[in-house]
């Protein structure tokens, strides 16, 4: 592993624990590349990671062919609202490396404060 991957884990896992302790409702959060590896990950769910990667990385592929399909642009975040919670998605770029943060949270969390607290992780790592 590079020096720069290194540093991307490290701001990566730093995102991933901030953002874990910021959004009250948060169960679970991943760090992964577009191509669908992990990164970093935190929370009390039992998840694998690297499964999970892989098929977020699916999911976002399948949101830019119906965005493009729906001429809407470049999408930037996907929301999956189920019985027993939410996984929300999000683009963004550390350095100019693509990557997509993953937000899993119960039902009691406010959707609009899950967007909000991923916009600043996004801005976060956009200094990095």
């Amino acid at each position: 592993m590079t020096m720069n991957q290194d540093e991307m884990r490290r701001h990566a896992q730093q995102a991933a624990n901030d953002l874990l302790c910021d959004v009250n409702g948060a169960r679970a959060v991943l760090v992964a590349t577009p191509d669908g590896f992990d990164l970093a990950h935190a929370g009390a769910l039992p998840l694998d990671a690297g499964r999970l990667a892989a098929m977020v990385s699916s999911m976002a592929a399948l949101g830019d062919a119906a965005s493009r399909e729906a001429a809407i642009g470049q999408p930037h975040c996907m929301v999956v609202d189920s019985s027993a919670g939410r996984l929300v998605m999000r683009s963004v770029q550390w350095r100019g490396e693509p990557l997509v943060v993953v937000l899993l949270t119960d039902t009691a969390a406010l959707l609009g404060m899950v967007l909000n607290a991923l916009n600043g992780v996004e801005r976060s790592l956009g200094v990095a």
